[in-house]
């Protein structure tokens, strides 16, 4: 295992009735107004609202509001939130949703503190010295933006969807309550369960040959979710698998995954479905479900070993060459994506085949990526020709 630094300061609240902390903890801060932050009418039909402003009006805490984060978060919106602090400052920032409404957060609470445009931050123009503290409340899990560090926005303007990260960016608190989720569309559980999956196989599969322990957790994960997406599918309001579930979502992309590792991860697919996002709108975990298994046939004979311990150890497979089971794995995982209804072909998410270079121009505008293997220009292309 390669050195690390283990630090997660994020206080979590976990279960059923536990909304009532959030007030406790800025109470403990002596937080007087806080802007909840929030995106549709979600929480208002699943409580979550209710609860959270009801504790808040107990505890004496102000509250105003900024609504309307898009799943796939935007910087205007981001501004606009940090326009309205700059004009009636506020005590810490009160995220209520999934992780879009989180990473808006982090962003807010960031350039709530910086003089110049928040979007300094993504391309690297400047460096987070200062931040709102966080204080929120998980109602789709995915991300786990809940308890890392890490902030994903997209810019239309300039066809860039990328991210920051700064430990001033935890969340102080996260209330994680998953009777919250029981009404959830089937779609949204499906697209979060595969990125709960993608998270950890961006890990297991980066070609690090020093972390055996934590692939075996990364295994365990893949496993319980292969378990806990159909079962949530069947019956959404299983508060057991919900939990899991939800758990699952917070440790998988938490910074966990990646003690003794050398780095966090591979992440090319997640870049290769940041375009997708950006350019097509497509939900992140549909974009995930379609390139992450493009990403592997194009890599899999130049580099089985992570493959095929993959396919032994999540879908039991032993037989043949590692580049045989390597592909039998590779297979195996995109069948599952289909059994539980996910896209697996740019062909489902409406992409025409002459959007493709568009697309491989877009994630390679910044410069070529990927851990297994540094991605080029033309890397990029013939992955996604592979995912039409």
């Amino acid at each position: 295992m390669h050195n690390f630094t283990w630090w997660n300061p994020t206080i979590v609240f976990f279960g059923e009735g536990t909304i009532p902390k959030l007030a406790e903890q800025l109470s403990a801060i002596r937080a007087r107004s806080v802007l909840l932050l929030y995106g549709g009418g979600a929480i208002f039909k699943n409580g979550a609202y209710a609860q959270v402003t009801e504790a808040l009006t107990r505890a004496g805490i102000e509250f105003p509001e900024v609504g309307g984060v898009l799943p796939n978060p935007r910087v205007d919106k981001v501004r606009e939130a940090i326009a309205r602090i700059k004009a009636v400052p506020v005590d810490a920032i009160v995220p209520i949703g999934g992780g879009s409404v989180f990473d808006s957060a982090k962003a807010v609470a960031a350039g709530a503190c910086y003089d110049g445009d928040v979007w300094d931050f993504f391309e690297k123009k400047a460096e987070v010295q200062k931040a709102l503290p966080i204080f929120g409340v998980l109602t789709a899990s995915a991300t786990s933006s809940e308890v890392n560090d890490i902030a994903v926005v997209s810019n239309p303007e300039s066809e860039f969807k990328t991210s920051i990260s700064s430990p001033l960016l935890f969340p102080k608190v996260s209330v994680i309550d998953p009777t919250l989720q029981f009404t959830l569309p089937e779609r949204q559980t499906v697209n979060g369960g595969v990125d709960i999956m993608a998270h950890v196989l961006e890990r297991v599969l980066d070609g690090d040959e020093g972390a055996e322990l934590m692939d075996e957790q990364g295994y365990a994960l893949l496993r319980s979710m292969m378990r806990l997406i159909p079962d949530l599918i069947e019956n959404p309001k299983d508060y057991d698998a919900r939990a899991e579930y939800a758990w699952a979502a917070s440790i998988a992309h938490s910074g966990f995954l990646s003690c003794g590792r050398n780095g966090r991860g591979d992440f090319a697919s997640h870049k290769l479905g940041h375009a997708l996002s950006l350019l097509f709108d497509v939900p992140h975990g549909a974009s995930l479900s379609v390139m992450m298994p493009a990403w592997a046939r194009y890599l899999h004979e130049e580099y089985p070993v992570p493959f095929a311990r993959l396919a032994e150890n999540v879908f039991d497979i032993y037989d043949g060459t590692d580049e045989d089971k390597a592909l039998e794995g590779i297979e195996s995982l995109e069948d599952f994506f289909g059994s539980i209804g996910a896209p697996t072909t740019l062909r489902e998410l409406n992409v025409q085949e002459e959007d493709v270079r568009r697309l491989a121009e877009n994630a390679s505008s910044h410069g070529s990526f990927g851990k297994l293997k540094c991605l080029s220009e033309e890397d990029v292309l013939e992955i996604y020709k592979l995912a039409y």
